[in-house]
């Protein structure tokens, strides 16, 4: 008989009991044995015969275990063949390859004189924070008049303070601080803070170009995402990553003119410390502006590795019947990756555009001959003046380019549907989320709940920061931030299966001419890593193209950069590698599809 009154130790065997026979069930499937079960009817008897009979139990639940939790065989799978690809000699320099990024330790470049200025004034964009006040007391010590902005301001009353602050001494350096207390919008809040930043820095430039230029300016950016440039995914302040896109870029457009530097601590280094690795990295200057602190003392640093990846059978991270959405695929460069990779597994496509299909953009039977959009132009100013319509350059052009556009849309379509996919096109801009917001809850009622993303919308506007349209800079960070944001904010995150973003080599390295640009990438690639952390079930990826042979690119720039021997993705190598990044097991969050001789400059050049 079993004692009613049980013993601390009795109870702890009987625990430990209950523990091996929950982890069997969940090993196994199956249930304890009847004879084991007779084995530990008895716990009372004595402590010698408990022991014995535990000591039996144990063993045979050993082999038990032995026998049920070996992992089934699992079935070799078989690769994909890629002819393109597999054409493709990776020993030369020169040929379009595949790079992991990852972060490596970084011991620091070269150290020079402290970058602080010693005198003038230094203005601090931030909330008041433990964080910002320390800093504040810090560069107040050190001989410097601290200006605090912690508001939102708009080009205009970014000239408006850069102008009224400079009445009252030298404007020496700016210093853009990241805030962890940001508002229930956290993605809108840091949108905010970064077109503060760029309307601020626009209007900087040109305070120290035309007035001062023979300074050395300091622009520092701190950020607080985990002190490895946000690759672990730990914090859901990735959207700081802006602030990396425009230091990397600055520190190109500024050359020697200015000292760049952005510091990423983790979260857990104390204030003093904070403080302490401040100091120590305005005195080191490295190849490029942006470095990661950790509460252990090292400094981090971003590299590429190159990597190949194969397309295999069983691995791709959705079902034929799933829902992917598409933004930017109605042509150019998304559409051909997204063929590519529906050529090999289809599925339920939804594409946004901001075109929508119009009858008087349709071809008719004289226009459908027409290959280029120069003779094209030239039938619609024909057309124009037959109709005795005085139509200017513009419109002629716009009416052209619409034909065009709407032609690759259809061809597209088209292309995709003999894949075996079912396409659905709706006309929608992604930054506007209330419309948005509408056509997603169409699109989950008529063709099924949304499964994966790919948002490879973008949009350039270059030029130097000093000359930027600021509107036209909101629209180009909107389309890569925005974007992406409003979209997740319509579908159920936990039930993604894919989400890959297209990014650039521009965010990236950083590129003359494209802040904006280069922000919105970063922030892509940050958000990959985040939500890969987040939602582990879901295959994330942001992709960091070089620049293409096609797409946004024209045939000018694609003409000068292959004269001065840049080296473009041919649009079928770069959608191949597309396809196989998908349909393949590697489980990283941020690859750059590029070539390994000049990729730094290997974007479009600026205006």
């Amino acid at each position: 008989m079993i004692n009613k009154v049980y013993d601390p130790q009795t109870e702890s065997l009987k625990d430990f009991w209950n523990s091996q026979q929950e982890r069997l069930a969940l090993l196994s499937g199956m249930t304890i044995t009847d004879d084991i079960l007779k084995l530990t009817a008895d716990f009372g008897e004595s402590e010698i015969a408990m022991f014995e009979k535990l000591m039996q139990t144990q063993k045979q639940l050993g082999a038990l275990l032995a026998q049920t939790s070996a992992p089934a065989a699992v079935p070799a799978r078989k690769r994909i063949p890629n002819a393109v690809l597999d054409a493709l000699d990776l020993s030369d320099p020169r040929t379009v390859r595949r790079f992991e990024i990852h972060p490596y330790e970084n011991v620091g470049g070269e150290r020079v004189k402290s970058m602080i200025p010693s005198s003038g004034i230094l203005l601090l964009v931030g909330k008041a924070d433990f964080r910002t006040n320390a800093l504040a007391g810090f560069f107040a010590a050190k001989g410097m008049n601290v200006k605090r902005v912690e508001n939102e301001l708009s080009e205009e009353g970014a000239a408006a303070l850069i102008e009224s602050v400079a009445k009252e001494g030298d404007i020496k350096c700016l210093l853009f601080a990241a805030n962890d207390d940001c508002t229930k919008d956290t993605d809108e809040y840091i949108y905010e803070r970064t077109m503060t930043a760029a309307c601020l820095i626009k209007h900087y430039t040109i305070y120290i170009r035309t007035i001062k230029p023979e300074w050395r300016s300091l622009l520092l950016f701190t950020t607080f995402l985990d002190g490895k440039l946000g690759f672990t995914g730990e914090n859901d302040l990735y959207a700081y990553g802006t602030f990396n896109g425009i230091a990397k870029t600055l520190s190109i457009e500024f050359g020697e003119q200015a000292d760049v530097k952005l510091i990423d601590f983790e979260p857990t280094v104390s204030v003093e410390k904070m403080l302490e690795i401040t100091e120590d990295e305005l005195c080191i200057r490295d190849l490029w502006p942006e470095i990661g602190r950790t509460s252990d003392g090292k400094r981090w640093s971003v590299n590429g590795v190159f990597a190949e990846s194969e397309a295999q059978e069983g691995l791709c991270p959705y079902n034929p019947d799933d829902v992917i959405v598409v933004t930017g695929g109605s042509r150019g460069v998304t559409s051909q990756c997204v063929l590519a990779l529906m050529e090999k597994a289809p599925c339920k496509l939804v594409i946004l555009g901001r075109a929508a299909i119009r009858e008087e953009h349709m071809d008719d039977e004289e226009s459908a001959k027409i290959p280029d959009i120069k003779e094209m132009k030239t039938l619609i100013a024909r057309r124009f003046k037959a109709a005795g319509f005085k139509g200017s350059f513009s419109q002629i052009e716009e009416k052209a380019k619409a034909i065009m556009a709407q032609r690759e849309m259809l061809h597209t379509f088209r292309a995709l549907e003999e894949t075996g996919c079912s396409v659905h096109y709706y006309s929608c801009d992604v930054n506007n989320l209330e419309s948005l917001s509408e056509t997603m809850e169409k699109i989950q009622r008529e063709v099924g709940p949304v499964r994966g993303i790919i948002h490879g919308a973008g949009l350039l506007a270059d030029c130097k920061i000093w000359n930027k349209d600021m509107k036209r800079f909101g629209a180009v960070l909107a389309t890569k931030y925005k974007g992406l944001c409003n979209i997740l904010s319509c579908v159920e995150r936990e039930e993604l299966k894919l989400v890959v973003a297209f990014s650039s080599v521009a965010g990236y390295f950083g590129n003359d001419g494209q802040m904006d640009y280069a922000a919105g990438n970063e922030f892509l690639d940050k958000f990959a890593h985040r939500f890969r952390k987040k939602y582990p079930k879901c295959k994330t990826l942001a992709i960091n193209w070089g620049a293409w042979d096609g797409g946004m690119m024209d045939y000018i720039y694609r003409k000068t950069l292959t004269e001065k021997g840049y080296v473009l993705i041919p649009l079928e190598v770069g959608a191949n590698y597309f396809a196989n990044e998908i349909l393949s097991g590697l489980p990283y969050g941020q690859i750059l599809i590029s070539n390994n001789d000049k990729p730094v400059d290997a974007t479009r050049p600026a205006e």
